[in-house]
């Protein structure tokens, strides 16, 4: 199955994009929406990233903007350039002149009923593309999504999550709109950062890729475990890209009702999941996502060392 990847450029949608093709997978397309750094940054360090890997992949730029609010980027989590803090720049590649929302629509016509949409940024390119065409709701086979949280640990604010609080209509757009939604939160990837004894290992492997998934995640590990008391480096994109590889990474996960809060404020990007049965009195939201709340660590690291070899 083809996919799509929808990204704000930092080191760890580079590294799905890595496991992706390592583990045979198709990418019909990249597009760049606002979120981690300065937009131009994100589509320079996504080429870059694709000389590195020798593979000329298209890339469209979309949105630079969230659809109502305005944001801010987070140099100090990924460093100016995504993948630490010198910019990087393409040598070679150059990115398509056609705007993502459009290539979203024409790839999802062109793979219709076979296209997956691996979304791990700000929703804003996507629910554009819905708005502009709805019928992609059809056309698009699967659409997975990092976001949100599940116990309300939030990493931008107290308890918003960065890419549903960037663009939270965005959000609310999609989840309504009828895409078939797994939803992997930010929790999942916090309760399974890398630690220390696999970080070492994969320093040791000394392989092309092990020595490169180093050099980028080293400021990203360095943030994650000072400011954000973690263990290690977590990887919320490339967890839910592994979960689109292999399902059976998946330890629990659920059909809820997931909504988004969007009012400004202390609550602006709050994840609202309804755990309440749809036939309750009180409730009677239908599931419209499934919600991942646990993966297996060691089948995740698997796939992870699979993927950093040779």
């Amino acid at each position: 199955m083809p996919f799509i990847i929808d990204c704000d450029t930092a080191e760890d949608d580079i590294m799905s994009l890595i496991m992706l093709l390592r583990n045979g997978k198709e990418v019909a397309g990249i597009t760049i929406v606002e979120g981690n750094i300065d937009f131009d940054q994100e589509v320079n360090t996504m080429l870059w990233a694709l000389e590195f890997l020798g593979v000329d992949i298209p890339v469209y730029p979309g949105s630079r903007r969230p659809l109502v609010k305005q944001f801010r980027t987070v140099e100090e989590v990924h460093g100016r350039g995504g993948v630490g803090e010198e910019p990087v720049k393409p040598t070679r590649l150059r990115a398509s002149s056609k705007h993502a929302v459009d290539a979203i629509i024409e790839l999802s016509e062109r793979y219709a009923g076979e296209l997956e949409f691996l979304a791990i940024s700000p929703l804003t390119n996507l629910a554009l593309a819905y708005l502009k065409h709805p019928r992609i709701v059809e056309n698009i086979k699967h659409v997975y999504i990092m976001g949100g949280t599940i116990y309300g640990r939030g990493n931008i604010t107290p308890i918003a999550e960065f890419n549903f609080w960037v663009d939270p209509e965005a959000v609310k757009v999609v989840l309504h709109a009828g895409f078939d939604i797994t939803l992997v939160p930010w929790e999942v990837a916090v309760n399974n950062a890398i630690d220390e004894r696999t970080w070492e290992y994969i320093k040791g492997m000394n392989t092309k890729l092990s020595n490169f998934y180093v050099k980028i995640y080293s400021h990203y590990r360095e943030f994650s475990m000072k400011a954000e008391r973690m263990r290690g480096n977590p990887h919320p994109d490339v967890i839910t890209t592994a979960i689109a590889i292999d399902r059976s990474i998946i330890k629990r996960a659920n059909r809820e009702y997931v909504d988004v809060e969007t009012n400004e404020g202390l609550t602006r990007g709050a994840t609202v999941i309804d755990y309440l049965d749809p036939g309750h009195a009180l409730s009677g939201n239908e599931p419209n996502a499934e919600v991942v709340y646990e993966i297996d660590y060691e089948r995740f690291v698997n796939l992870l060392i699979k993927t950093l070899k040779g």
